[in-house]
């Protein structure tokens, strides 16, 4: 949850200081920041594949295929983030002209654009290496990194996009190259760190034979995963479409999604910490032949992290206001960063349940799960909702807002009846029998 908060801090500063500038540049911001997370779901996606295998390995006692699940999966990432990146830089215009990004902010876009996918191998290497100590039970290593990276993220942004401290003043651009700068850094530190504890060695690198074997099951969990990750965030760079294109006040209204988001990241990252955590302890279960207390440790996780996400986000809710002008200077940019507010705030219960549940499946190997309802729940309701409230009936943010909670009320309702109804634990590997003794005896 501290690292999470940590990002969440990074990206609060980063909005705060395109604020400062102006509020095309925070709308801008908001188009490559969405863009840029689009990018990443292949990192995401092996990382998913890799979670289930490391942590249903260690759980099963198996160090050396958990060393050589790391292994494959940092070089893969690092690899497929170059190939990404340059396709990136290489499309930028029609990547940009297709979510129909305003002309007012098309220039500083384009720019900014660009210059992020200098970053995106690092933010491959970065994700996955974190997600890989997070499998392996090492947390505080990667909080440290963490940390490091914050710090130096905060003071890059301050610096380079105000031109405090005594560094240039390089504006808009200045965000770009302090995520740039402090990804690279973290992404290094990651990896040195794995090395020593023996999960980046020599000795862990995969072999033919070894991929040939350990692959299959890492595709089977990555791919649905991907997928998963695909529609996700397809559908949300279809979002930021829809409401880039609203008939009216539409900078603002995105400058208000960008923002709002932020702020809404309060509730979400922990969330998702939540998510990592109870993928790695029903992991283990699963790995140690213990379905049952994997089950048993999914739904408390879901009941705790629901609860007290709910409860911070009841003691945001009287200072909307105060948080809307702390990241927008602009009178409608902060109208539109409450109206966002008013209805997210109102669906933590479920997009944090709905987070958590999601973890569960990964951690299980059971991400079909995931592709299928939040792919389904977000591209059958929430857009198309979002576009009839949003540009038929209303003409305003407030529509896509409201389809965005309905859209998670449904997503945790049938989340839920999978966990309790469906046999999603059939989706581990196979447990040894020497694992399978040691749990029955433990049990």
């Amino acid at each position: 949850m501290l690292m999470m908060y940590l990002m969440f801090f990074m990206g609060f500063v980063a909005v705060w200081v395109a604020g400062r500038i102006s509020a095309d540049t925070q709308a801008a911001l908001g188009m490559v920041n969405q863009c840029s997370t689009f990018l990443m779901v292949v990192a995401m996606a092996l990382s998913s594949g890799a979670m289930a295998a490391v942590s249903q390995s260690l759980g099963a006692r198996r160090r050396d295929r958990a060393r050589r699940y790391v292994a494959a999966t940092v070089i893969g990432c690092f690899t497929l983030g170059l190939g990404v990146a340059f396709a990136g830089w290489l499309w930028h215009d029609a990547i940009l002209r297709l979510l129909r990004v305003p002309e007012s902010i098309f220039p500083q876009s384009r720019e900014m654009w660009r210059a992020s996918m200098l970053a995106l191998p690092a933010q491959y290497l970065y994700a996955a290496t974190g997600m890989m100590f997070r499998a392996t039970r090492q947390v505080l290593p990667a909080l440290a990194v963490a940390m490091l990276v914050c710090c130096v993220n905060l003071v890059l942004c301050l610096g380079l996009g105000l031109g405090w401290m005594g560094l240039p003043d390089c504006g808009y651009m200045g965000l770009i190259w302090a995520m740039v700068g402090s990804v690279a850094l973290g992404a290094l530190c990651n990896c040195i760190l794995l090395n020593r504890t023996g999960y980046l060695s020599g000795s862990a690198l995969p072999t033919r034979r070894w991929l040939k074997a350990g692959l299959p099951y890492l595709m089977k969990v990555a791919l649905p995963a991907g997928a998963a990750q695909l529609v996700w965030h397809s559908g949300y760079l279809t979002l930021f479409a829809l409401v880039a294109s609203l008939p009216h006040d539409k900078v603002n209204a995105l400058a208000g999604l960008t923002a709002g988001m932020r702020v809404e990241a309060l509730l979400f990252l922990p969330g998702m910490a939540f998510n990592m955590s109870v993928a790695v302890l029903v992991g283990n279960s699963l790995g140690a032949g213990k379905p049952a207390q994997a089950k048993r440790v999914g739904l408390n996780m879901v009941w705790v992290a629901s609860l007290m996400m709910s409860v911070v986000a009841a003691c945001l809710w009287p200072f909307r206001q105060t948080l809307a002008a702390m990241l927008a200077s602009d009178a409608g940019a902060q109208m539109q960063i409450v109206n966002y507010l008013n209805y997210n705030l109102l669906s933590t219960p479920f997009s944090i349940a709905s987070t958590v549940m999601g973890g569960i499946m990964v951690g299980a190997g059971a991400t079909r799960y995931n592709l299928f309802i939040y792919g389904g729940t977000f591209w059958l309701l929430r857009l198309p909702l979002g576009w009839l409230l949003g540009h038929r009936l209303w003409g305003t943010a407030d529509g896509v807002f409201l389809a965005m909670l309905a859209s998670q009320a449904v997503q945790t309702s049938i989340m839920l009846y999978v966990l309790l109804r469906r046999n999603w634990t059939r989706f581990a590997m196979r447990v040894s029998p020497s694992a399978q003794r040691a749990g029955v005896e433990k049990t």
